[in-house]
This record gives C-alpha cells, structure tokens and sequence, in this order.
C-alpha cells in the first residue's frame, strides 16, 4: 500500500466517521469495528481481477467499493447505491479524496442499461441467488460474483448454481461466522 494510499483511507474513514450520526450510515456498532470493515475489504482488492469493471450493489456506506477503488487503481468501480442521502454521502467521498477510478449510480441496480460489468460485489445485499438475479442483465459474459457469507455459503451456491453455470469458487475465511466468497460464473 502507498502512503497516498493510506492517505486515502484514513480520510475516507474520517469522513465516515464525521457524517455517519447525521446521514444515518452505520450504527454506532458498526461504526466501531469500520476500520476491521476496511481491512476486510483489503481481501476483495487480491481477489478482483485485473483490470476489472466492478459493480459494487447496496454501497451504502461505501464498503467494500471505496476501499476497492483506492487499493485498485487497475480497476473502474462503479458503487450503485439507490438511497439518495447515501449516494451523495458516496459522491463527496470520491470528490474530496480524488478517486478518479469510482463513480456513483444513484438508483435501482435493475435500472442500469448500456454497460457490462466483469465484477460484482455486494455486502448483505442477499443470496447469491437473488443477487444474481438483480443484476445479471448487466454481467459481462465471464464474470465473477463476490461477497462477505456467514454460514449459508453451500446451500446459496447450490441454488445459485440451478439458475446459471458456476465454473468455480474460493472462499477466504475472515473468522469463525464470515467468509469471502468469489463465485466464477459464465462462459469458460
């Protein structure tokens, strides 16, 4: 990590720490462990591929997609929130920290047209199933899907795995409750 890097992330924590009461983004329990949240997301910047066009669903307070998008200059990340006081949270955050690689959707996922994404992720945004579900109109044809499971991990790609082709999957572990979980989907 650069120090700019480091920079970056400190002031995005900051800024999160700074609005979250007003714009309601975290709870104060959440609030508390973020700096656990951005080392997590740490792991999602060594799994996405290069050069990717990552869609990160239900920003919300930006994780992992800001992180992502700091730790990533190789990548265009796109964080689709569709809760206007979060949004414009997301839009001064890129703004003020200058991450040129992220932009904002403000709106529903399902309503994105004209663009191709090889990314996905999402935190407690649901199954894969119905994460899947919500934006495969947008997938490109070899994609990856990746997001932070508790338990439920097998029986959600095995339903996954009866609506769509899954070619492979890893799954880092982040403690005993919670695992990363990247699912290679689409033509080989």
């Amino acid at each position: 990590m650069t120090v700019n890097q480091k920079r970056q992330l400190e002031e995005y924590h900051g800024l999160v720490q700074r609005y979250s009461k007003t714009l309601d983004l975290s709870s104060p329990k959440k609030l508390q462990a973020f700096s656990i949240a951005i080392e997590n997301s740490r792991i999602y910047a060594e799994i996405v591929p290069e050069s990717a066009k990552v869609l990160d669903i239900g920003s919300g307070v930006g994780l992992p997609g800001i992180p992502l998008a700091i730790l990533r200059p190789d990548i265009e990340v796109t964080l689709c929130e569709i809760r206007q006081k979060r949004a414009a949270f997301l839009e001064r955050v890129v703004s003020s920290i200058h991450i040129s690689n992220a932009h904002v959707y403000n709106g529903d996922v399902q309503q994105i047209r004209d663009q191709k994404f090889t990314t996905v992720t999402a935190q407690a945004v649901g199954s894969f199933k119905h994460l899947y579900q919500l934006c495969s109109h947008v997938l490109d044809s070899s994609w990856v899907i990746i997001s932070n499971k508790g338990e439920t991990i097998q029986q959600e790609m095995e339903e996954l795995g009866k609506i769509t082709q899954i070619r492979s999957h890893t799954i880092k572990n982040l403690d005993e409750n919670a695992s990363i979980v990247s699912i290679y989907g689409g033509q080989k």
